[in-house]
């Protein structure tokens, strides 16, 4: 997903830095060439030595010797992004205004392409008043933030400051190199709220079994994550299947099992873009068993179980389409463009994903997609890239 791209990580004094040779290992294993600059504070929780090691180059820090002169400007102009991660209140506010007083900082300066801070530090430094003005003036500078998580904190209590959790930092990394090369522009969707469904409904049969399919969730929740890095306010309504991934902590989460609660959440949502990912069942049975259903002796007999079903509600066709962009997915195996079309003019929507499932590598669970996008004036062809190239794509080409 990253292949060829170049990428400054950039380790403050953060105690959270001790995770981050562990990142810089999931960076190089998803393709990325990885330098790093540290601050002198970083080396009281990792080591230059070790992130050498993994990155395979020497660690640009103050005061030692580094293959290139002027090292933060030969490494601002090598990479095509710079991940601050973790950023400390003290690194943001040097950042924000401009400050030069160490090596990190200096890059920091140089660089100018895609910037990604990654804040961690103490909830009350994080809500400090100072701290959120700095953020205001990065984000107006152009720079990605990533709201820290709430979690447990180095101080022994809960709160929001918590470093989220590297594969969440991967998901966004991937997200806006997808934006980078879609060429989106990074405040496409300010000011916008969108909802997302992502994975496989589960309709019960009994206590212990049910219906569903083989949606992984993937493909929503990348496009959670490109609307949430264009600006959006973004909610992800989650099935079963689905909540094991990664999820950008900016992110707000509703969790549902089944189509008719699915159906209940998206109706009554608020929203400007609604894009409907998820694989709801079509059908449920019409009298789910209070107790797990045991084989009779006529089922014994003949091998045969009869459960009757009845049809789940038609979510997207029943989404009200008044002032709001509505997005909706064919997952076909045959036929694509024209089962495509129909179901564009059958739900009323304004554009349609149609994909082949069946294809090896872009179906169910893959972290590659290929589509075509539908709507009233015609179709684009997406060759095979990322899911997350494909959420960048899909937003491109919105109207």
């Amino acid at each position: 997903m990253l292949n060829g791209k170049k990428i400054i990580l950039a380790i403050t004094g953060g105690v959270a830095a001790y995770k981050i040779p562990n990142f810089a290992r999931q960076l190089i294993k998803a393709g990325a060439e990885v330098r790093v600059v540290m601050t002198q504070a970083a080396c009281q929780f990792t080591t230059p030595f070790t992130l050498a090691t993994l990155t395979k180059y020497p660690v640009l820090l103050d005061q030692a010797d580094y293959p290139d002169p002027v090292g933060h400007v030969h490494l601002a102009d090598w990479a095509d992004l710079l991940l601050v991660v973790p950023a400390t209140a003290n690194s943001l506010a040097k950042f924000a205004h401009g400050l030069a007083d160490n090596e990190l900082t200096a890059t920091w300066l140089a660089f100018n392409k895609t910037k990604i801070v990654v804040p961690a530090m103490n909830e009350k430094m994080w809500q400090n008043p100072r701290t959120q003005a700095n953020i205001k003036q990065l984000q107006a500078d152009g720079v990605q933030v990533i709201q820290p998580a709430y979690g447990f904190l180095a101080e022994g209590y809960q709160g929001q400051g918590r470093m989220p959790e590297t594969d969440q930092i991967l998901a966004a990394v991937q997200a806006q190199v997808a934006i980078n090369e879609a060429g989106v522009p990074v405040d496409a969707l300010s000011g916008q709220r969108v909802i997302i469904s992502a994975g496989g409904t589960q309709e019960p049969l009994d206590p212990v079994r049910y219906l569903s399919n083989r949606s992984s969730g993937k493909m929503g929740l990348a496009i959670a994550h490109v609307a949430s890095l264009l600006g959006a306010e973004v909610t992800l309504v989650r099935t079963p299947s689905a909540k094991d991934l990664p999820v950008l902590p900016q992110i707000t989460c509703l969790d549902v099992q089944n189509a008719r609660q699915l159906y209940q959440t998206m109706m009554t949502a608020e929203a400007d873009i609604v894009v409907m990912a998820a694989a709801v069942s079509d059908y449920r049975a019409k009298n789910p068993a209070d107790h797990k259903m045991k084989k009779t002796d006529d089922q014994r007999a003949s091998g045969e179980m009869t459960i009757e079903l009845v049809e789940n509600p038609d979510i997207l066709a029943s989404l009200d389409k008044t002032d709001r962009y509505t997005i909706g997915f064919a997952a076909e195996t045959q036929n694509v463009l024209d089962y495509g079309r129909a179901k564009l003019v059958k739900k009323g929507a304004d554009m349609i994903v149609a994909n082949d499932v069946s294809q090896a590598g872009i179906g169910f669970g893959a972290d590659d997609n290929a589509a075509y996008l539908i709507t009233e004036t015609g179709q684009v062809k997406i060759d095979q890239q990322s899911k997350y190239g494909l959420a960048a794509q899909i937003f491109k080409h919105m109207k």
